[in-house]
């Protein structure tokens, strides 16, 4: 793990200085993303940029990467799955000002202006994270070839009421 970043940013300060944050950082202190993996080894990649949009807005530029064991919902078997996402992340104090956002930015919120990177990076991962874990190397379940002698009980009343029309 490279610690060459804080554990807590100013986000403003960080956008007027136009910090950049980059490294890894262990799995197992992402709480909410251990809770969908199958094991908390590894690490994940990461990339921060901060700086100010042109209406002023702290934005973040976020770049992740990592490799996590996930099972398979086809097979139910463990298998490693990459995993990349980036996005543009603008930080803001409450709800009313994330609906202001711009349509392409992915809002975080940070009422007290002291934002946790690890939370930018785990929430970049579990917007990456297949929703139907499924290892590309699995089979498909073969599915049940549909019966053609279906039992239609009820079949005779329609040909004696189509009868009784016709008469």
């Amino acid at each position: 793990m490279s610690r060459d970043f804080p554990d807590w940013v100013d986000p403003v300060k960080a956008a007027a200085a136009r910090r950049e944050f980059n490294g890894t950082m262990p799995l197992e202190r992402m709480s909410r993303l251990v809770d969908v993996l199958e094991s908390d080894s590894g690490e994940a990649r990461f990339g921060l940029a901060f700086s100010f949009d042109d209406q002023r807005q702290v934005r973040v530029d976020v770049q992740v990467s990592a490799t996590v064991e996930l099972r398979c919902q086809r097979s139910l078997e463990v298998y490693m799955q990459p995993i990349q996402g980036r996005s543009t992340v603008g930080v803001v104090a409450n709800e009313e000002l994330a609906r202001a956002l711009p349509g392409d930015y992915e809002p975080m919120l940070c009422p007290d202006n002291r934002l946790r990177l690890v939370d930018l990076v785990e929430e970049e991962l579990l917007l990456a994270m297949p929703l139907v874990p499924r290892d590309p190397n699995s089979e498909p379940v073969a599915q049940e070839a549909p019966r053609e002698d279906t039992h239609r009980p009820l079949a005779g009343l329609a040909e004696l009421r189509a009868g009784k029309k016709d008469k």
